[in-house]
């Protein structure tokens, strides 16, 4: 999986909001080495997930503005940020909270390479499309030219 530092950053990414993720979800997190064929960041993102045993959702993966702009259009940092900010079933109920949830969404985005950045999510103009058979759920893919990572948060029953 890309360099050991790069290793042991995924691995601190998780070891630090494993715990709050799981107040709210079941959270899976796997990484690894990005496959250098050149297919799209949707059909890496397939490849990637079904590796894991998630279902595959081709052109359904939203492409998101990887930069740390918030109001840019499908900004990855806005989008991860309504994701974790409150329960996914009782979006009344908080989960990390406005700020938790920024610092949670940059950690992940902070994975990337900036320059090379590539980040979907599996909802897509107000629709998502499953990938771990959960019956709600949020899941991000990101990459850049070394490494992958699937993020994915099934809402507790």
């Amino acid at each position: 999986m890309g360099e050991p530092s790069q290793h042991a950053a995924f691995d601190a990414f998780i070891d630090a909001w494993r715990k709050a993720l799981e107040e709210r979800a079941l959270v899976r997190f796997e990484a690894g080495a990005l496959p250098q064929e050149p297919l799209t960041p949707a059909a890496k993102a397939d490849a990637f997930v079904q590796a894991f045993g998630f279902q595959p959702i081709g052109f359904n993966w939203e492409m998101l503005d990887p930069g740390n702009d918030r109001l840019a259009p499908r900004s990855a940092l806005a989008t991860m940020v309504e994701a974790l900010s409150n329960d996914m079933i009782r979006p009344s109920v908080p989960w990390l909270g406005e700020a938790r949830a920024l610092a949670c969404a940059n950690a992940f985005l902070a994975l990337f390479d900036g320059s090379e950045r590539t980040l979907l999510s599996n909802h897509l103009n107000g629709l998502w499309y499953p990938i771990s058979g959960a019956s709600d759920e949020w899941s991000f893919v990101g990459m850049d030219a070394r490494s992958i990572a699937v993020l994915v948060l099934a809402a507790k029953a």
